[in-house]
């Protein structure tokens, strides 16, 4: 079970950039779930989930220790007993929370809906998602459907890191990520903009690795005024013990990575609370 107190030696801002948080559990398919189940379970989310979309499945995605070579490219063709049921969207009213379900995976998004609307912390998001998933489990025994056995969890923080807010144009990266310095010299100079994509193994407490942590930054614009932004988003995932006991682990190297990452100019803006405990 997760604890309800922020652990005390966690970076701790007033104003954190996150527009979205994911928590997400993926485990062995549900071969018995069918279209229909899924709407017989919206009904148990209805009252407060009260809109609904529908999408393509994601795939399974495991973190491997040693990896395995990538699969060679080619045409791959499936035959189907039964059409493949979609993943559903189940959306509050606001659109700010949503809960997705398909056969083998069940996720739960927070996300930002407004400039006036506030994060609300993982702890509330970690308890909300234990209370959602319990419904999950629970359709899932009375109709038979089989046990949802937990093989991967999944937690994502996306971070809208705006200008105009310690930094002014997307070759000031060295002022928002330490993970960059702009060269001295006039060839190459400054660069435009920065992308990139890095990856940490997250070991448990023995050194066994358990999963691994995805950073990446992505130069953007903000669809409501096109102001320029860099979108720093961190994905943790992994399996330790049975159930989604990871959820915790990924939770801590994403909040850690991102005051890492990051420079203590942009702490200041974002009103880092913690520097006397860090």
């Amino acid at each position: 079970m997760s604890t309800s107190i922020r652990p005390s030696d966690y970076p701790d801002f007033e104003e954190p950039p996150v527009v979205e948080t994911v928590l997400s559990v993926q485990f062995g398919p549900l071969t018995e779930m069918r279209t229909a189940h899924l709407g017989l379970l919206w009904e148990k989310y209805r009252p407060t989930f009260s809109k609904t979309e529908e999408r393509p499945t994601l795939g399974q995605v495991f973190e491997q220790f040693p990896e395995t070579p990538r699969t060679r490219l080619g045409l791959e063709l499936q035959s189907y007993e039964n059409p493949p049921v979609p993943r559903l969207w189940f959306i509050t009213t606001k659109g700010n929370e949503m809960i997705q379900v398909q056969p083998d995976r069940f996720i739960k998004n927070w996300r930002k809906e407004g400039e006036g609307e506030t994060y609300p912390r993982y702890e509330r998001i970690r308890a909300s998602f234990e209370r959602d998933f319990k419904v999950f489990q629970e359709f899932v025994t009375k109709n038979q459907l089989g046990t949802p056995r937990i093989n991967q969890c999944e937690v994502t923080y996306v971070n809208h890191i705006l200008s105009g807010q310690g930094w002014d144009s997307f070759a000031d990266v060295d002022k928002v990520f330490n993970v960059w310095k702009s060269p001295v010299d006039p060839i190459p100079g400054n660069a435009e903009d920065l992308r990139a994509h890095a990856r940490f193994v997250i070991p448990a407490d023995d050194g066994t690795p358990v999963g691994r942590l995805h950073a990446e930054i992505q130069p953007a614009f903000r669809a409501s005024d096109n102001k320029a932004m860099y979108v720093f988003q961190l994905t943790a995932r992994g399996q330790a013990g049975e159930s989604f006991e990871f959820l915790d682990l990924g939770r801590k190297w994403i909040v850690k990575s991102f005051a890492a990452l990051t420079t203590p100019q942009m702490h200041r803006v974002w009103k880092r609370k913690d520097y006397a405990r860090s």
